[in-house]
């Protein structure tokens, strides 16, 4: 071949292969910028019944705060230790085993949250939420007495590391209170003005890595 049309045939040829490449490069890129390393090293962990405590405190009376404690819970959440992002939470509290400091209080306990009727507490954040400090404001629903109602829960990360089995372990604090007024909760006839108007949640959590 004259060494003219040679030149022009790998100019040709060049030209195809900008052609067909560029875009190709561009797709290739556009997809990295979407698959990033925070994505992809984002973990999911679980809280085992048993592993997180669950309670409640609201005012007798003006004199003194009563602690109530739920004996089954459970919960999961994404963490993106990367960014110190958590997601996707979701708590489930049975509000039927309940404990109090005397039967009287686990009596009242039970007619103020109607436990019979309405079985559980929930909360489900309803955005990610990045700690800074080692604190988050996690907002989501909270849903209690059988009504949902937006809410936000003081999140601490206590510390994330390996377990005695080498999983790795992630520590959590979550704290929130409502007013029972908006839930329906109201007070007992004989009683007036027993409870306090504020309910403080109080969630612990030790979760396993998935």
């Amino acid at each position: 071949m004259p060494r003219s049309l040679r030149s022009l045939a790998m100019t040709k040829t060049a030209r195809l292969m900008r052609h067909f490449i560029r875009p190709l490069v561009l797709l290739v890129l556009a997809f990295g910028m979407l698959w990033t390393p925070a994505q992809a090293k984002e973990a999911k962990y679980y809280v085992p019944t048993g592993q997180l405590s669950a309670a409640f405190q609201v005012m007798d009376q003006g004199y003194t705060n009563l602690l109530g404690m739920f004996q089954n819970a459970t919960g999961a959440f994404a963490f993106d230790p990367q960014t110190s992002t958590i997601s996707q939470i979701k708590i489930a509290v049975d509000t039927s085993m309940i404990l109090g400091p005397n039967q009287s209080a686990l009596y009242e306990f039970s007619k103020l949250l109607e436990t019979r009727r309405y079985g559980e507490i929930s909360f489900i954040a309803s955005a990610p939420a990045k700690f800074d400090g080692g604190k988050a404001q996690i907002k989501g629903t909270l849903r209690v007495h059988g009504q949902s109602k937006a809410a936000t829960f003081e999140g601490t990360l206590n510390n994330v590391g390996k377990g005695d089995d080498e999983e790795s372990v992630m520590g959590l604090s979550l704290k929130g209170s409502f007013n029972r007024s908006d839930f329906g909760m109201a007070d007992e006839p004989e009683i007036p003005s027993r409870f306090g108007e504020a309910v403080t949640l109080l969630l612990e959590a030790q979760a396993m890595r998935q």
